[in-house]
């Protein structure tokens, strides 16, 4: 008995705890809530630019332009972004995509404002827990961001056509990636409760598909045998051992806290669609992680569009005043304090370690 009285304290004064934490979460303003993320982000996250790449690829293959020169050049938006503003020294390269990071997140906090007072409360700590957005801050200069900020606009455009910009921006970011991140967000519609989502990554795969063979043609036309495709074999053994070395820091990396709203959303999802939640949000993207040796930014940027509309979906089964989803909030407010963020994973650690070349 005094067992059963002592669950039953611990699962009440929890429970209390939690509802507490997330109705002063719920009471804090839209700003406040933004100001508190990006202090939380800026205190968890270290900084780091692209220094090497941007000044022995990226600026100067951006300068050849119109000549493909690496597989960085299908990162064609900051291609043609630097090379129309005339960026021609590192510091320039380095302050466009400060700038740039803070408009990508710009984008995600107003298009999230749209959500409405309750919902976006939920929805700015999803965003906050993603790797792909603590991972802004330790690849500035990298053409990452320009991903990020497609993929935000993929998930959370309320119009087919706003959607179809994003998907362009993603793949003018990455094409490779944004072409996974379309078919993960279609084996996301399989789920009965997702099905809505089909033409939208339909749509985001037929643009990243037709932009992705554009950029072949395009390394064809400047005489470019190797771009990202073309060195998956060549790493793909180094790719596996990798994640064998440290299995779970890499599967941890690729998400993060975001992993505790991956479970609860699969378990509480109807078991017809958990194996289409799973396949959408874990196995594409994992998949695609493993044979690309470059760990965390890759899933977490493959996975934002599903992960963050999988989220929004979750939160409107929950009632905005409801006791259960002051826990919900309350849960995720406190994984993203106090877990661990980690943001490199294996693939770009251990090349820096090793001082291997490996694959970005």
């Amino acid at each position: 008995m005094e067992t059963e009285d002592g669950q039953s304290l611990l699962l009440r004064r929890l429970n209390t705890l939690l509802s507490r934490v997330g109705d002063f979460w719920l009471r804090r303003s839209y700003f406040q809530q933004i100001a508190l993320v990006i202090v939380l982000l800026l205190a968890k996250n270290a900084f780091d630019i692209e220094l090497r790449n941007i000044q022995e690829a990226y600026l100067p293959g951006a300068q050849e332009f119109p000549q493909a020169v690496g597989y960085y050049s299908a990162s064609f938006g900051q291609v043609i972004m630097a090379y129309g503003l005339g960026v021609t020294t590192t510091t320039q390269w380095v302050v466009l995509h400060a700038v740039l990071i803070a408009i990508a997140l710009g984008v995600a906090f107003y298009l999230i404002s749209k959500a409405g007072p309750e919902r976006r409360s939920f929805i700015i700590l999803v965003l906050a827990s993603a790797t792909a957005t603590s991972s802004l801050f330790v690849s500035i200069g990298k053409y990452d961001v320009i991903t990020y900020l497609g993929a935000v606009l993929l998930a959370l455009a309320r119009t087919l056509p706003g959607a179809a910009v994003g998907a362009l921006i993603m793949v003018s970011g990455n094409p490779e990636q944004a072409v996974v991140a379309s078919l993960a967000l279609v084996f996301l519609s399989l789920a009965p409760a997702f099905s809505d989502l089909r033409l939208r990554g339909l749509v985001a795969g037929a643009i990243a598909g037709t932009a992705w063979f554009g950029v072949q043609t395009w390394f064809r036309f400047s005489e470019m045998e190797t771009g990202r495709a073309e060195l998956l074999l060549e790493y793909l053994g180094q790719s596996l051992s990798q994640v064998i070395v440290s299995p779970g820091t890499s599967l941890w990396s690729w998400l993060n806290a975001g992993w505790l709203l991956v479970v609860f959303m699969t378990l509480s999802a109807p078991r017809s669609s958990m194996k289409w939640i799973i396949a959408g949000l874990v196995v594409i993207p994992g998949l695609a992680t493993i044979v690309t040796a470059d760990g965390a930014r890759v899933f977490g940027l493959i996975v934002l569009p599903a992960y963050v509309i999988a989220a929004l979906r979750f939160a409107r089964a929950f009632r905005p005043d409801s006791r259960p989803y002051r826990i919900l909030i309350g849960s995720s407010l406190i994984a993203l304090v106090v877990l661990p963020t980690i943001v490199e994973g294996q693939g770009w650690l251990v090349g820096q370690v090793m001082g291997l070349h490996i694959w970005p």
